[in-house]
Formats: C-alpha cells, sequence, structure tokens
C-alpha cells in the first residue's frame, strides 16, 4: 500500500466511526422522546386512577352519613 491508500483508509475509518456515533445519538434521542411519552401517559393514568380513587372513597363516606 502507498501513503495515500493508507491515509484514505485512516479517513475513512475515521469517518466510519463518525458517522456511527452521529447514529448511536439518533437512537438515543428516538428512545428518550419514546420513554418521555409513555412516562406521560403513566403519569395520566396514575392521576385518573387516583382521582377515581378517591371519588369512589368519597361516595361511600357520603352514602354512609345519608
Amino acid at each position: 500500500m502507498n501513503p495515500n491508500e493508507i491515509q484514505m483508509l485512516i479517513v475513512g475509518a475515521a469517518l466510519g466511526a463518525q458517522l456511527m456515533n452521529l447514529l448511536h445519538m439518533r437512537w438515543d434521542a428516538q428512545a428518550a422522546r419514546r420513554s418521555a411519552a409513555a412516562s406521560k401517559v403513566a403519569r395520566k393514568q396514575a392521576s385518573g386512577d387516583l382521582f377515581l380513587s378517591s371519588l369512589r372513597l368519597y361516595r361511600l363516606q357520603n352514602r354512609s352519613r345519608a
């Protein structure tokens, strides 16, 4: 191999490593967005469950008074 081919090999390997790094960054960002969306849905479901549970308790307490 002449020096030009060696230099092209090194540049190609460096570019490939940088592109893979960018790809992994994109995958991590997508995973973070999906995780945040799933967390938001779970938080809404939990707050709804808490509300319905407290409403049921309120109704049971008021029914016993009447």
